[in-house]
């Protein structure tokens, strides 16, 4: 009984020894992991289709992103189901920061209110990690419908409910909900014609598929300038300073309005000093000159917020949107 007990305290001494000894290798390897990010390419993933604000931000930032590093950042583009497809490959990955999403607020202050079964939770899954763009959203019409205002296109549905389709990025997007909170709003019926992002959506108002889109000014002014497409309004609370000339929605329907920002969020868990590293690297980037100048030219604003207050606003639009969700009646199930 002697020996077993001297062998016992034996063993869990070394047993102790060996746990200490695993955490401090342990602690000491993050410190040099974080030194040595990024070590590999980087998967940067785009929950819809190419074309769209998420895939362009995704491109912009790839290419300056960590240059010395000799690593490339990938822009996957994973579409559907309103973009939690996307999301949840970012939820299922690794914390290590070589899978990031290129996410919006569609996919995470709106996805909660409209799934009820998705494999992730599109909040408690996440780290936000940096606001990426505030976007400036308009509501546009395609150049050859008759209407110059939003008064007139809330008068023409009016007296013939239905009879105006809008395209989107899919059920629950930013586009569809946009949208179907202005009719309710204004007091009209819309037919709602869902598409695999907002670059197909944009494509419909410009090829005439439908008459009218609610979307970023990223994707709508170069089409403006084609002179496919007509705006309308944006859907701010106020006139947007990159677009003064442009009225705001509820300058025609009283306090109506909706807004947008897209952003890099990483798998929960992410290491505190990594993310911090990343967000730094980000937070250059888009101060950069001629970055600016290209996100002005897309209707989009830098924020600067830290990953701290990125997350509050998350979670504010998370609340507020469910609310509005739920005052719909939409939902993706």
């Amino acid at each position: 009984m002697k020996i077993r007990r001297v062998f016992t305290q034996a063993f869990s001494r070394a047993m102790l020894a060996a746990s200490a000894l695993a955490l401090a290798t342990t602690a000491a390897a993050q410190p040099n992991a974080v030194q040595a990010y990024p070590d590999k390419p980087i998967r940067a993933i785009s929950p819809f289709a190419a074309g769209g604000t998420t895939d362009i931000l995704a491109r912009l930032i790839g290419k300056e992103f960590f240059p010395a590093s000799g690593q490339a950042m990938v822009v996957e583009n994973i579409s559907g189901a309103g973009g939690t497809i996307g999301a949840a490959t970012v939820a299922r990955a690794a914390p290590d920061g070589y899978t990031l999403e290129i996410g919006g607020i569609s996919t995470h202050a709106m996805a909660g209110s409209l799934y009820k079964k998705l494999p992730f939770d599109p909040v408690a899954s996440f780290e936000p990690v940096s606001m990426l763009a505030w976007a400036t959203t308009a509501i546009a019409v395609n150049a050859q419908q008759p209407f110059q205002t939003l008064s007139e296109l809330v008068e023409f549905a009016k007296a013939n409910p239905g009879q105006l389709a809008y395209s989107s990025g899919g059920v629950g997007s930013i586009n569809h909900l946009t949208m179907a909170a202005f009719a309710k709003a204004a007091g009209i019926e819309l037919l709602h014609v869902p598409y695999r992002g907002g670059g197909p959506a944009t494509t419909a108002v410009m090829q005439g598929e439908v008459q009218v889109f609610a979307g970023g000014t990223s994707l709508l002014l170069p089409q403006v300038e084609a002179g496919t497409v007509r705006l309308l309004a944006v859907t701010g609370p106020e006139r947007s300073k990159l677009l003064p000339n442009i009225p705001a929605a509820n300058e025609t329907v009283k306090g109506f309005q909706a807004t947008n920002w897209y952003g890099v969020l990483a798998p929960k868990g992410l290491d505190p000093a990594l993310k911090e590293k990343i967000w730094t690297e980000l937070d250059r980037i888009m101060k950069m000159p001629e970055i600016a100048e290209k996100m002005a030219g897309m209707g989009l604003e830098y924020p600067g917020l830290s990953s701290e207050q990125f997350k509050a606003a998350l979670h504010e639009d998370q609340r507020r949107w469910g609310a509005t969700i739920q005052e719909l009646g939409i939902s993706s199930d």
